[in-house]
């Protein structure tokens, strides 16, 4: 049921980039419906006992090390609230995954004002929300319509190695990608291993060819 109370839903952002913030702020000013708490860059910054959101919305980079898996924790830490991740990371790919994490909604930040707007309205009401992109990708799954094979090949990869895969794709080097999953070269070089391993890639080039086939959908 959704709650009848008239007042402002409460909104907190954890988002890492102060641009993204900058416009996001002013945004939400200009719709009187939410309440914009405040911002926070990571996690670890917020606390139930300080703050108590209707709505979270979150980067996934600002979970880093932890990514998707940051979002249980969250919904533990903060169970009357509801949360919208709001990336620029594929919603073919990572929406879904992030929903099983425990998120209610997942918005691009590339997505329209308008959408952005409706998917907190949705969340703060207890909906879900997903793209009518998505939502369409879903259902042709559901049905049989969409081929099998692609999907089957990055459901073997944990919610780590398909973020690496997909920076792999953006062209980005070892060092620039655990700068920005927070983790050491080491770790990604393992990774990387590993993934060529659970895909069957013989070398480093047929796993960046895999990477740019995964992020164009070209299978």
């Amino acid at each position: 049921m959704e709650p009848q109370s008239n007042s402002p839903k409460k909104i907190l952002f954890i988002d890492e980039q102060p641009i993204c913030r900058l416009g996001l702020e002013s945004l939400i000013e200009r719709y009187p419906q939410f309440n914009l708490l405040g911002f926070a860059t990571k996690l670890d910054d917020v606390e139930p006992s300080s703050i108590s959101p209707d709505v979270i919305a979150i980067d996934i980079v600002a979970a880093m090390p932890n990514g998707i898996r940051s979002l249980t924790d969250l919904k533990r830490k903060f169970s009357h609230a509801s949360i919208l991740v709001v990336t620029s990371l594929d919603e073919s790919l990572f929406a879904e995954r992030c929903l099983r994490a425990g998120a209610q909604g997942f918005s691009m930040k590339t997505a329209p004002i308008e959408e952005l707007i409706q998917a907190l309205d949705d969340v703060s009401r207890g909906r879900l929300y997903l793209s009518s992109k998505m939502r369409a990708l879903i259902l042709n799954r559901m049905s049989g319509h969409e081929a099998e094979r692609s999907r089957s090949r990055f459901e073997r990869l944990s919610d780590r190695e398909l973020l690496i895969v997909q920076h792999i794709s953006q062209s980005m080097e070892n060092r620039e990608i655990a700068k920005q999953m927070k983790i050491s070269i080491k770790t990604i070089e393992s990774h990387r291993s590993r993934i060529k391993s659970k895909l069957q890639l013989s070398s480093p080039s047929e796993l960046v060819k895999f990477a740019i086939r995964l992020q164009n959908k070209a299978f």
